[in-house]
C-alpha cells in the first residue's frame, strides 16, 4: 500500500469512523472541568504552579486515554450498527465511512477491540470501581446501537441511556477516578445528563422522517411537537435551577459556587435554538445548524461556546480566584 493510501486509510479509520472532530474539544473541556475544581478544593486556590502540576500528572493523561478511547469505541460502533439506517439518509450515507466503503468490517472490529482494551486497561490505574464503571459504560455504548438490546430503538431507554452515559462519560468517569462527589460536581453531572437527554431528543427530531420508516423511538412515539416541549421544559429546569443555586450560595453559602457560572452562560446561548424550535415546522436544518453542527464546521456553535467560556474564565480567574 502506498504512503498516501496508508495516510488516507488511517484518517478513515481513526478520524472519520470515530468522528473525533465532533467531540474531542467538548470531551477535553469536561475533563478539565473535573480536574480544575478538584485542585481548587484541595489547595483552596488555582495557581500557575498547580496548573503546571496538573499538566505533568499521570492521572490527567490516563483520564484522557480512557475517555478518548471509549469515545472512539462509541462512535465507531454507532456508525457500524447504524449503517443500514444511515444508508437511507443522503447526508449520513456520505458521512458514514462504512456506508461509502472507505472502512471495512474488519477495520471496524480492529478499532473496537483496540479502543476497548486501551480504555479498560488505563482505567485500572485508578481503581477497580473505575474499571467496572468503564466496562459497564462500554457495554451501554455497544448495545446503544447493537442488537439484540439496541437501546436507541426502545422508547424511554433511548433517552435514558443517552442521558446518563453517551455525552456524560468524560465528566462522569473523571469524578469516579478522582472520587469527587462534591455538591457542585454532582450538580454539573446532573446538568450534563439533562443536556445529553436533550441532545438525544433533538437527534431523533432531526432524523424523524427516516427513523419512522425503520424503527420506533421516543420521538416517533410521542411526535415531534410533544418532544419539543419536553426539551424546552428540561432546558428551563437546567437554567433556573442553576440560577437559584448560584444565588443561594452567594446569600446563604448553600448551593453552587461561581465556578459553575458557565452553565447559565451556555443556557443563554441556547435561546435562539429553542425559540426557533417552538416556531418552525421543518426543524431538521435548524437542529443541524444551531445544535448538531452537521458537517463539523458550525461557526455559530464555535462562537457560542467560545464566547461563553471566555466570559466564564474572565470572571473566574480575574474576579473570583
Amino acid at each position: 500500500m502506498k504512503v498516501n493510501d496508508q495516510t488516507a486509510k488511517f484518517k478513515n479509520v481513526l478520524c472519520d469512523l470515530s468522528r473525533i472532530g465532533e467531540w474531542w474539544l467538548l470531551s477535553l473541556g469536561l475533563i478539565f472541568f473535573a480536574f480544575i475544581p478538584n485542585i481548587y478544593r484541595i489547595d483552596n486556590k488555582i495557581t500557575t504552579e498547580n496548573l503546571t502540576d496538573l499538566f505533568s500528572s499521570s492521572p490527567f493523561y490516563l483520564a484522557l486515554i480512557v475517555v478518548f478511547a471509549a469515545q472512539m469505541f462509541l462512535f465507531a460502533s454507532n456508525d457500524y450498527f447504524d449503517k443500514h439506517i444511515d444508508a437511507l439518509d443522503e447526508k449520513k450515507n456520505l458521512r458514514n465511512p462504512i456506508c461509502n466503503g472507505k472502512v471495512t468490517t474488519k477495520e471496524v472490529w480492529a478499532l473496537l477491540i483496540t479502543t476497548a482494551i486501551i480504555s479498560l486497561g488505563a482505567s485500572l490505574f485508578f481503581s477497580l470501581f473505575a474499571f467496572l464503571f468503564t466496562a459497564f459504560t462500554l457495554f451501554v455504548f455497544y448495545f446503544y446501537t447493537a442488537e439484540p438490546l439496541r437501546f436507541k430503538n426502545k422508547v424511554g431507554a433511548d433517552v435514558l441511556s443517552h442521558g446518563i452515559f453517551i455525552n456524560t462519560f468524560p465528566y462522569f468517569f473523571c469524578l469516579i477516578a478522582l472520587w469527587d462527589f462534591s455538591s457542585g460536581a454532582v450538580f454539573l453531572l446532573a446538568v450534563l445528563m439533562m443536556r445529553s437527554a436533550i441532545a438525544q431528543l433533538l437527534q431523533e427530531m432531526r432524523d424523524y422522517d427516516v427513523d419512522k420508516k425503520v424503527e420506533k423511538n421516543t420521538v416517533v412515539t410521542l411526535g415531534k411537537r410533544k418532544a419539543i416541549w419536553i426539551v424546552f421544559v428540561i432546558y428551563l429546569t437546567i437554567f433556573f435551577s442553576t440560577l437559584i443555586l448560584l444565588v443561594t450560595y452567594q446569600l446563604f453559602n448553600i448551593g453552587l459556587s461561581l465556578f459553575y457560572l458557565v452553565i447559565p452562560f451556555l443556557c443563554i446561548t441556547y435561546i435562539p435554538t429553542f425559540f426557533k424550535l417552538l416556531t418552525v415546522t421543518d426543524n431538521r436544518e435548524l437542529i443541524d445548524g444551531l445544535w448538531m453542527g452537521q458537517g463539523r464546521t458550525n461557526r455559530w456553535m464555535g462562537i457560542r461556546y467560545a464566547g461563553s467560556f471566555i466570559l466564564y474564565f474572565y470572571i473566574i480567574f480575574l474576579l473570583v480566584i
